[in-house]
């Protein structure tokens, strides 16, 4: 095995680590949203428009963040978005109406948009041509399991916590994977 493919190998587990931990921190909370929506007053018309909105700005900005990603870096990207996550997640945590809500989703919006345009593009730039649709296989399911095995406990963890010590868990472990991320090699062309 040459020098590159053992450090794309090495990026791979590490890069695969960290956002299964992602993975896992959404899906504690993912699923409860619109409860946690209609907790602070809003309605499923409110969950829709939030939703939208998070859709919509990430979408937009996912255009600039590719081509910004292509110039700086994935990685960058990669541990930045990682870091604002667990600020936006904490956010949630002292908002208290529908308009705050909102603009915390377009800016959750413009966070996923630099970190998932980041995150496939790393994903293709460590993985072998000859193996790519098994590594990025490899890749989804751990990252899958992770989320839902979240899912399963994050119901209970919010019956019998609230959603505020969620949303605390959410943030340190954004950190954590935002940390591990300090461990990849970029190989820049």
């Amino acid at each position: 095995m040459n020098v590159v493919n053992k450090a794309n190998k090495r990026n791979f587990k590490i890069f695969t680590f960290s956002n299964s931990l992602v993975a896992f921190a959404f899906g504690l909370f993912g699923p409860f949203y619109y409860i946690f929506i209609n907790e602070i007053g809003g309605s499923v018309e409110s969950f829709g428009i939030a939703v939208g909105l998070v859709v919509l700005s990430t979408a937009l900005v996912s255009l600039i963040a590719g081509k910004y990603s292509d110039r700086f870096g994935r990685k960058p990207f990669l541990i930045i978005g990682g870091y604002t996550s667990a600020v936006v997640v904490f956010l949630y945590t002292v908002i208290s109406s529908i308009w705050q809500l909102y603009l915390l989703q377009i800016f959750s919006g413009l966070i996923i948009a630099l970190f998932e345009t980041s995150e496939l593009s790393f994903l293709g730039d460590i993985s072998t041509e000859e193996e790519r649709g098994s590594e990025m296989g490899t890749y989804c399911a751990l990252v899958g399991v992770a989320e839902a095995f979240a899912i399963f406990i994050g119901g209970f963890l919010a019956d019998r916590f609230g959603f505020e010590i969620i949303f605390y868990m959410v943030a340190i472990i954004f950190i954590i994977s935002a940390t591990i991320m300090f461990k990849l090699k970029e190989n820049r062309k």
